[in-house]
């Protein structure tokens, strides 16, 4: 997997890179030697071509210049002169450069004993350029070492540490630090490892990306997908590298920088879709990632209205994921965001890109079986465990709740009552408040007999509280609940 180098990096080493350092001087105070002033001034100002076939042919040399030799017994210079702001920030810069340049000199890095562990104590810096290009550098290494059959001791260390401080990154207000964590992430999800490592460190980490999938699909919602069934800019079956290699930065270079879905900006929504694709390999995550994070309803919402081919198929890349990884945990919650009826609306369209016509096939066969072993009670119970109510059919069906009602008041002692007690309390959206208020007044009328139960679940009290509630609709429901504890309030 490879991305091109974010913004903010770039943009600070060609600022870093462009001002004159007097070498010399730091040879004659003895900062550097004259064999390390040979190996700086061979590659510094000089064009690229010449700078790889220098390096190339003196690996060992500019590995030791950098972190030190193999051993660990002689500190490079990013060690020896911490304390110079200037010559750290250049070393940093020209350590990237090679490495983006001279693959093999990420491989020379990483056979060091400890590549990372003076690397780390840059994070913290208080010169702001420094953790920034410290933790792209890091990333580098990290993501060349997370490549191999089996993940070393060094690495697994360290993968914490730059986890951790790209998630306070993640979260940042600037979009351009948003970009370095979230591409950062899709640089080291790429073993099994980094993604369990990451998920263990729970919303510290996870957070960053859930923020940016909610804000998009929020800022979403009642869009129409626009751009989905044009030519795809890249083909063949390998979709971790398709899905990674479209454009310069991961999105049609043909989109204007500043394309938005949702308020999300186009590049960073999509780099954040592919790290959450990344981690719904694991199956233990594609178990767990609806049930804490609740995820599926905005993933819906922005396949629903995807602005480019690309979005579309990395949100139903997930999808799929979900589905073949863990289905029992997934498919109730995916039938009831209503992903059926898109997914037969989108097979009517043409695509060029056959991995999303195979992930389209698989998810729409899958919910369609799935469906077949539903009934109205499964469906209904399904939405309330969920917590996302709106008026779906059985809400308004007399039937569903002369053969149902029963049924609801007693499936697993009481669970769906405790439910609808729950979002009565805990949510704040008003369809939701509505349509519990709803289903409690039909069954306290279908079921007379366990009205007490409301009681201890606190529901009668807090519908009506909720008939002073601002809207209509919520007063309306709350005050129909009211009326059916009313009706028996001296029937004992």
């Amino acid at each position: 997997m490879s991305l091109p180098p974010p913004a903010i990096v770039v943009s600070l080493i060609q600022s870093i890179r462009a001002r004159p350092i007097l070498w010399d001087q730091y040879q004659r105070t003895h900062i550097i030697n004259e064999q390390e002033l040979k190996l700086i001034k061979a590659v510094d100002k000089v064009p690229k071509d010449k700078r790889v076939a220098i390096v190339e042919g003196d690996l060992s040399d500019y590995g030791r210049l950098i972190v030190g030799d193999s051993e660990g017994k002689q500190p490079g210079l990013l060690e020896r002169c911490a304390k110079r702001v200037e010559f750290i920030q250049y070393l940093l810069a020209l350590a990237v450069e090679i490495c983006e340049d001279v693959p093999s000199f990420v491989t020379t890095l990483t056979s060091h004993s400890d590549p990372y562990s003076h690397l780390m104590t840059l994070l913290d810096h208080t010169d702001a350029p420094i953790p920034i290009i410290s933790s792209y550098l890091l990333t580098i290494l990290i993501s060349s070492s997370l490549s191999k059959s089996r993940t070393d001791n060094p690495t697994k260390q360290a993968l914490p540490t730059v986890f951790k401080y790209l998630a306070t990154i993640s979260s940042s207000s600037e979009s351009n630090l948003q970009d370095l964590a979230v591409q950062s992430y899709v640089l080291l999800l790429r073993n099994s490892y980094s993604r369990i490592t990451f998920w263990e460190m729970g919303d510290e980490t996870m957070k960053g990306l859930t923020s940016v999938i909610e804000t998009a699909a929020a800022g979403s919602k009642g869009s129409r997908t626009t751009d989905v069934g044009v030519a795809n800019t890249a083909s063949g079956s390998n979709a971790s590298t398709s899905l990674l290699n479209t454009g310069s930065h991961g999105v049609s270079t043909h989109s204007p920088a500043n394309l938005k879905q949702g308020g999300v900006n186009l590049q960073l929504l999509y780099h954040v879709l592919v790290g959450i694709w990344q981690l719904s390999f694991e199956e233990e995550i594609a178990e767990e990632l609806d049930e804490k994070y609740d995820l599926i309803p905005p993933l819906v919402h922005i396949l629903r209205s995807a602005l480019k081919e690309k979005i579309l198929r990395v949100c139903l890349s997930i999808i799929t994921n979900l589905i073949t990884k863990a289905p029992s945990s997934n498919l109730p919650s995916l039938l009831l965001s209503r992903l059926l009826p898109l997914l037969t609306t989108l097979k009517a369209r043409k695509f060029t890109d056959p991995d999303l016509t195979t992930d389209l096939d698989t998810s729409l066969t899958a919910l369609e079986s799935f469906q077949l072993t539903q009934t109205n009670f499964d469906e209904y119970a399904t939405e309330i465990r969920s917590g996302h109510l709106s008026w779906t059919p059985p809400h308004r069906n007399q039937d569903f709740w002369k053969k149902n009602a029963r049924r609801i008041m007693e499936e697993n002692n009481g669970e769906l009552v405790r439910c609808l007690a729950r979002w009565l309390k805990e949510s704040q959206e008003k369809l939701v408040l509505a349509v519990a208020a709803h289903d409690v007044g039909v069954l306290v009328k279908e079921v007379p007999e366990k009205r007490r139960v409301w009681d201890g679940v606190m529901v009668k009290a807090r519908v009506m509280e909720l008939m002073g509630h601002s809207d209509p609709e919520v007063r309306y429901e709350s005050l129909k609940a009211v009326q059916e504890f009313l009706r028996y309030a001296f029937g004992g």
